[in-house]
This record gives C-alpha cells, structure tokens and sequence, in this order.
C-alpha cells in the first residue's frame, strides 16, 4: 500500500511544471499529498511522541509542516555563507517526519539524511524517497560531525531540550556549518547578542524572504574529540 501511495506522490510531483526542487514547493498540492500517505498508515493525527532520555521520559512534537518555499530560499543564502557548493554539502534534517525537506535538499544536489524519534515516520520515509538516508534516533544523542547544514523546526517541547540540542551541534559542527531553524532557545537569543562568547553562532541577515527562519553560522568553537 506504501508503494501505491508513494506512486502516486511521486507521479503527481512529476505532473508539476518546472524543475524538481519547484515542485515540492507547490505547498497545497504537496500538502494534500502527504496527508494522503500519512493518512494511509494511521499517522496523520499522530500526538506529541515521548521518549526516555537521561532517565526522564520527554516529548517530541510529530511532524509538523512548515514552508518548502522557505527552506528554498535558505538553501540559496546558505551556499554563498557555505564555503563550498551544495553538491558537496550533508544536509540533516531533525524531526523528519516523512522526508520532503530532505527531498528537497537532495534535489539541490545535497546529500540528505534525516533523523526522527518515530520508527514509523522514518520506515515511511525511507519507501517514499528512497534515494535518502533516515534513522531512528534521538537528536540529543546524534553526532553531527560530518554535517555542513542541519535543519528543524519545532523538534522538542520545553526550553531545555532545544537548549541541550543547541549545545550538541556547537560542540559538535564543523566550523563555518549552517543551522536553518525556526525555534531557539532564550540561550541562544543571549549568544547571538553577545559576541564576545568563545564559542557561538553568528545569525546571517539577508534580504531573501525566509519566513519565520533563521540562518546560523558556526564561526568558533572546538570540535568535540567523541565525533
């Protein structure tokens, strides 16, 4: 049935005019489409996801929908800011849900991998676009060595774990890495007003619209010996 639904996407982007990344950002129609799929394996009106981490059971948002429109056009700014062409770049997406912001990274010439806490997000993920990575994992225990551009938008509930994620990929990212996010932390808000922190982030301005995302530049910091 998965193969019949991811047909059936696959074949309706296909329908689509203009290059493949334009496509996916026919937010309507991609929409409905992965609704449809969603639908199809009980998942459309998943809650809040728990999970046990440091021996607290927290929870995780299901996956929530934002603008591929958006995340476009960071793609653009984030190639200037990079250092290197988004052919040679590893995008991570965390929170993943069914896959279509990795699809999307892909179809920019990206390597594209995408991490989520629901098993079920991630078997979805893999049969509708195979031609990506997805694991089950928690994000808090991820390594990110090996990234250049994460994204995500609402991943975890409270402060706390968005701070704790926030910490990970600053001790973790390469220097000069990109974040393409939507919520951070009152940490974070701190650290990009003060400059001069040792280790931060620097937000990147641009005239492009972004919506409701921010653009983040790792330029100091160490990398950890763990990665």
């Amino acid at each position: 049935m998965v193969l019949r639904a991811a047909a059936k996407f696959e074949t309706c982007l296909n329908s689509l005019p203009g290059a493949d990344p334009i496509m996916l950002t026919q937010e309507e129609v991609v929409r409905q489409l992965e609704d449809f799929i969603l639908a199809e394996h009980n998942l459309l009106s998943v809650g809040n996801i728990p999970f046990e981490h440091h021996g607290k059971i927290e929870k995780g948002y299901p996956y929530i929908r934002a603008s591929n429109a958006s995340l476009l056009n960071a793609f653009q700014v984030v190639e200037g800011a990079l250092g290197k062409p988004l052919n040679e770049a590893q995008f991570l997406e965390i929170g993943c849900g069914i896959g279509t912001k990795c699809e999307l990274a892909r179809q920019t010439g990206m390597s594209a991998t995408g991490v989520d806490l629901l098993a079920e997000y991630v078997a979805l993920a893999r049969r509708v676009y195979p031609l990506c990575s997805f694991v089950h994992a928690n994000a808090l225990e991820l390594d990110y060595c090996t990234f250049d551009i994460v994204y995500y938008h609402v991943p975890f509930f409270g402060d706390e774990l968005v701070r704790e994620l926030e910490q990970r990929l600053l001790q973790q990212l390469p220097l000069g890495s990109m974040l393409i996010v939507t919520r951070i932390s009152d940490w974070l808000v701190g650290m990009l007003q003060a400059p001069q922190q040792n280790d931060r982030f620097q937000q990147i301005s641009t005239n492009v619209d972004l919506g409701r995302l921010k653009l983040l530049r790792k330029i100091s910091g160490a990398f950890s010996i763990s990665c």
